[in-house]
């Protein structure tokens, strides 16, 4: 740990620094802004075997830095996974440190990183898609610390207009971006956001993958577990939403044997446990099917065994943190689906005034629902 410790930036390189690139921000409602201050790109055709790498910082106008400050607030929006860098491999944390340091390091980190990349690519030419790797030194809102975002893109010739220029053996790159073509942030499908722990003097890492899981393999690993060198956890907004899509899964299957009140019992279960800090699963199974213990382990052994994905977090007392953001739309509406593709959509605090569901079902074991409303009327836009 004292190597890996040796390896994080110092304080002063998180600190101003004179000469650096021109800042461009993009913010959401809910999540503070990115502000771009160094970027870089390197292509990387590993199948013509082309890895064109750049000696300074990309130059970038306006809107170009607006298209990368969104691909980096969208990976942070759609991050489903945690990573921890191996403690057999300090290759990547070094050069993560030297990317928030000047812009020297900045570039030389860069370039090391892009080659790395570059070498498990061709090792597995067939299955990867050639692109660009882009290292991006960021901030969010007003908070001091400095981030770091590693993107692999798939090339895009279309939006993305980069020319490369030779001066003697220095190289560098100009971005811009078609102003007519709208930006496809979510199209990207690979991001690593680093940040310094300054707690642990450790590294975190956010990971946008989405061929990333705990039984993926081969060319689907190639990023985080060859690259990166990383581990995967999920992250509280993928168990988050795991537990929310296999609760509903698992009623798939059980949900005929359960009367109109056990139904309801069990959302309502689910909108508590959800509603704390964290969900304990064997207490929510047990909440949840009060009458039906059998039911209840089955529930609860499912949950363990699919939201918690890595064996150390599947201890006597198995848990998740809830992640408020992912819950929160569930938690404020119930929506129901009903026959003939009906959606029932009502306010979560008002849905028992509101709708009344006969505990029993009919003869025909269908649900009666009763609706009380001062207002009825078609909407046509």
């Amino acid at each position: 740990m004292a190597q890996r410790q040796a390896l994080v930036t110092p304080a002063e390189r998180m600190a101003p620094q004179r000469g650096r690139a021109r800042v461009a921000s993009v913010a959401s409602a809910t999540a503070p802004q990115v502000s771009i201050e160094r970027l870089i790109l390197h292509h990387l055709d590993h199948r013509a075997g082309r890895c064109d790498l750049v000696d300074e910082a990309a130059t970038l106008d306006e809107t170009g830095m607006r298209f990368f400050a969104s691909h980096v607030a969208s990976a942070a929006e759609r991050a489903d996974w945690h990573a921890r860098f191996r403690e057999d491999d300090d290759a990547v944390p070094a050069q993560v440190s030297d990317l928030l340091g000047d812009a020297d390091q900045f570039v030389r980190a860069s370039r090391s990183l892009a080659k790395r990349l570059f070498a498990y690519m061709r090792s597995r030419a067939g299955a990867i898609a050639p692109g660009d790797f882009v290292a991006i030194a960021y901030r969010l809102g007003d908070e001091p610390a400095r981030h770091v975002a590693l993107l692999k893109m798939d090339h895009d010739q279309q939006r993305l207009i980069r020319s490369f220029t030779q001066q003697g053996a220095h190289r560098r790159v100009a971005i811009s971006v078609a102003e007519n073509l709208l930006p496809e942030a979510r199209s990207l499908q690979k991001c690593a956001l680093v940040s310094l722990d300054e707690a642990s003097h450790s590294f975190r890492v956010r990971l946008l993958d989405t061929q990333a899981g705990p039984r993926s393999d081969g060319v689907a690993a190639f990023f985080y577990r060859d690259f990166l060198a990383a581990s995967l956890t999920a992250s509280s907004r993928r168990q988050t939403r795991l537990f929310l899509s296999e609760t509903n899964a698992w009623l798939t299957q059980h949900g005929e044997v359960f009367q109109p009140r056990e139904l309801l019992a069990f959302y309502a279960a689910r909108r508590v446990a959800l509603a704390g800090e964290v969900v304990r699963l064997r207490d929510f199974a047990a909440a949840a099917l009060p009458q039906r213990a059998d039911l209840a382990e089955s529930l609860a052994e499912r949950l363990i065994a699919s939201v918690l994905d890595a064996a150390d977090l599947r201890g006597e007392h198995p848990f998740f943190p809830v992640d408020h953001a992912a819950a929160k739309g569930y938690l404020e509406k119930v929506t129901l689906e009903l026959d003939g593709g009906m959606r029932l959509t009502v306010s979560a605090a008002r849905f028992d005034e509101l709708v009344k569901v006969a505990a029993e079902r009919t003869d025909e074991g269908k649900f009666a629902l009763t609706l009380e409303s001062l207002v009825m009327r078609e909407v046509t836009g």
